[in-house]
């Protein structure tokens, strides 16, 4: 068995769909987190660019052994524009575990990074172990990182619902002639959090691939006297990233009818049968005047009184310590723990970050 790392290609995308088919979250019901039908789709939305690196065995052309993807996008740090590149979607095939194939590929990626390159990733609950292997080599140390963050995935379980709106604001959908308004909006909030992807409100409008399936229609818009005080978009995006299940525990599979009659009336995930996707919205590019926990509230409410009654769920991801992390716990919700972290080839980042609170887009991980 040799294997060799290379650059993927759009002509890998059948045996990529392969690979991720493999991989999957052990449980009562085992997941998995495809890319269907075209991963390159998905990975123009988490970066604006990206490398993509695949391990080949050439004892076995038809296979990849692992894959990782690094993605270079503009995020506000400390107030400023600075491109940054997410580590996410590496994976290996079970079959290739333990070889050293993640450190391997991450050589590679080396080649297209420099030592003052920020990097950023994240893991479920602090699970570091694949990093650790990952970063060591032959050689010695390839990279290094850092814990900064703990991330709450808030999965808030939808209900006919009334919105509660604070006196003296309206909510409602937007439309192509508030873009200039949500623009100047989005230029004054965002920059108040690390980490908080640049948008450009009318590439969204033109259907850019950074902005796949989302329009302006789904963004909820908050008004107090006319001006915008807060907005948020719900972001379906099913055609080409899907949560889908892939077996179940035989118990589990007995029980499925009635913890759906059960989960409809009380509300939560339905189970759908093995071969069918969790149905949930994520909740994206969420901005608040002055973090009002109030308006918060009532944009999750619209949301959910409106696009929300076609899913089981919404799903909201905050890092502890931001001023709005109470407002999801406010909910019947499943509750997702995971890690951020810093990654850098070369020196310490972070005494080049500031204190802002970090923002998640769930969208774009």
């Amino acid at each position: 068995m040799a294997i060799t790392i290379r650059i993927g290609t759009p002509a890998d995308n059948a045996k990529i769909q392969d690979l991720v088919t493999k991989i999957t979250m052990p449980g009562p019901a085992q997941m998995c987190f495809q890319r269907n039908p075209d991963f390159f789709v998905g990975a123009k939305v988490i970066g604006d660019e990206f490398v993509l690196t695949v391990a080949d065995d050439d004892e076995r052309p038809d296979v990849l052994a692992g894959l990782t993807v690094i993605s270079g996008r503009e995020l506000y740090i400390s107030g400023q524009k600075r491109r940054v590149y997410y580590s996410g979607d590496t994976r290996v095939d079970p079959y290739y575990r333990r070889r050293g194939i993640a450190s391997n590929l991450f050589v590679e990626q080396k080649k297209h990074r420099s030592t003052t390159d920020l990097l950023q990733g994240i893991v479920l609950k602090e699970n570091t172990a694949p990093l650790d292997a990952a970063a060591k080599t032959a050689d010695g140390v390839l990279f290094q990182y850092w814990i900064s963050h703990s991330i709450e995935t808030s999965f808030i379980f939808t209900r006919k619902i009334t919105p509660r709106i604070p006196a003296g604001v309206t909510i409602r959908a937007a439309s192509a002639s508030d873009i200039p308004a949500m623009q100047a909006f989005f230029d004054r909030e965002a920059p108040r959090r690390n980490g908080y992807p640049v948008y450009d409100m009318q590439k969204m409008a033109a259907g850019d691939p950074y902005y796949n399936g989302l329009k302006v229609e789904d963004y909820a818009l908050a008004l107090r006297g006319g001006q915008i005080v807060g907005m948020l978009a719900g972001w379906n995006q099913k055609a080409y990233k899907q949560t889908r299940i892939v077996g179940f525990k035989p118990a589990i599979k007995l029980l499925r009818p009635l913890y759906n009659l059960y989960v409809g009336i009380a509300g939560g995930f339905k189970l759908p049968p093995v071969g069918g996707m969790l149905n949930y919205l994520s909740l994206y590019n969420i901005l608040i005047a002055q973090d009002d926990k109030a308006v918060f509230q009532g944009l999750i409410d619209w949301v959910m009184a409106h696009q929300g009654q076609k899913y089981d769920a919404l799903a909201v991801g905050i890092t502890h310590g931001d001023p709005l992390e109470e407002v999801p716990r406010g909910y019947k919700r499943q509750k997702l723990f995971s890690s951020h972290f810093w990654l850098s080839y070369g020196e310490d980042p972070r005494p080049g970050i500031d204190n802002r609170p970090l923002y998640v887009e769930l969208g774009r991980l």
